[in-house]
């Protein structure tokens, strides 16, 4: 009895419905924020706001409506919020924000915290 319980928690467990969605991960900013994500196919997706590959079409994945092209560039998951893509590594919005909190800067604007930085194999790395 106790296999025939275990069967369909298997079964569920690697339906791709219960997938999480892609996570958008940023490597530096400014003077730009170059980021991108990973596909189900390990590769890296660039984000791009470009007028022709914003197009329904031009678009290899959308990440709420941002448009991502798929790259020949293997990527992975290194740790939790830190993806490594060829030689650059990539951090996720949930991470920075994270450090961000932690380390809040208000030196350039009183009030404002603008968090710059650059994503390496440790995390992200706050640029003042």
């Amino acid at each position: 009895m106790k296999r025939l319980l275990l069967i369909p928690i298997l079964l569920l467990t690697s339906c791709s419905l219960f997938k999480e969605d892609p996570i958008y991960y940023v490597h530096r900013r400014p003077p730009s924020s170059y980021s991108g994500t990973i596909g189900d196919d390990g590769f890296f997706y660039e984000f791009t706001n470009s007028a022709v590959s914003a197009s329904k079409d031009g678009c290899d994945m959308r990440i709420d409506g941002a448009c991502f092209i798929k790259t020949d560039v293997p990527a992975k998951i290194i740790k939790k919020g830190i993806m490594k893509a060829g030689s650059l590594y990539w951090c996720s919005e949930e991470h920075i924000q994270a450090v961000n909190k932690a380390n809040p800067d208000f030196s350039i604007r009183h009030g404002i915290d603008f968090g710059y930085g650059t994503c390496t194999k440790d995390g992200w790395v706050r640029e003042y």
